[in-house]
């Protein structure tokens, strides 16, 4: 009887740590899942703001009008995702969140009202709202993480700053030439170079992202002269292309990095 009951009570506390592994399984999962959803806010704040101003001054703007449109479509889902993600009565969460999506609604009343200087400063004082609200979650959910998930957040991270600096590149061609946001540019391509240097200390890629990190060092020094060209040269096309092609490649490291945490 005492052996029968010894394999019940040690079935039980088995279950139980079973049980409490996937809780805390599930709850890694959520965190991670809110803090990518963060990260798309941040790299979305950014691309809403390049891609209006690349559709208002006419260049490429067949595909930033696509840009903007999709963009918009997915900040909407994101911030829905953020506000229903939010567990427990963190305050100061709810509270980001909410002021996410009225900065969210008043961006969709500017994009509906016709060009000008006051629009478009309107337009640059949203990517700069919905930023920092992310940013402040992302940190929230970034705390701790390490390996896979905080690479991942680097890659992400790449993208968010290769998106700033076409803002500032572009946004300085449609006027806004205050001397802040060519330092702002320049701190985002700093920011890059910082971050690049942490995906080349990596050493666990396959040979085909390694292709990919090797792409984007090799053609970085060429998009960062031009980048930094914002107050002698006027390129906005080859700033665009510069910056998808990078893009390009860093999305395969957040297919690799996502895969080693699934």
């Amino acid at each position: 009887m005492k052996t029968a009951a010894l394999k019940v009570l040690a079935a039980a506390v088995l279950c139980c740590a079973t049980s409490a592994g996937s809780a805390a399984a599930n709850v890694s999962q959520h965190e991670l899942e809110m803090l990518e959803t963060a990260k798309n806010v941040e790299i979305a704040s950014q691309k809403i703001a390049k891609s209006y101003f690349y559709k208002q001054l006419d260049i490429r703007a067949d595909h930033a009008d696509k840009d903007l449109e999709d963009t918009v479509a997915q900040l909407k889902k994101d911030i829905l995702t953020l506000q229903q993600g939010i567990k427990g009565g963190d305050k100061e969460e709810k509270n980001i969140a909410v002021f996410l999506s009225y900065t969210r609604d008043e961006l969709d009343k500017a994009l509906t009202k016709p060009y000008s200087q006051e629009v478009g400063a309107l337009m640059i004082d949203f990517s700069e709202s919905l930023l920092e609200g992310a940013d402040f979650l992302s940190g929230r959910y970034s705390k701790g993480k390490t390996g896979e998930a905080a690479m991942l957040a680097e890659a992400e991270r790449l993208t968010f700053l290769l998106e700033r600096v076409n803002k500032y590149y572009i946004i300085h061609k449609a006027g806004f030439k205050d001397y802040n946001n060519v330092v702002q540019l320049e701190k985002a391509v700093q920011d890059f170079e910082a971050s690049l240097a942490k995906v080349n200390a990596y050493g666990n890629y396959p040979e085909q992202v390694k292709e990919s990190v090797a792409k984007i060092n090799q053609f970085w020094p060429v998009a960062k002269e031009f980048y930094l060209g914002v107050q002698q040269n006027a390129l906005p096309v080859i700033v665009l292309a510069s910056t998808d092609k990078l893009e390009k490649e860093v999305n395969a490291l957040k297919t690799y990095h996502q895969s080693q945490i699934d």
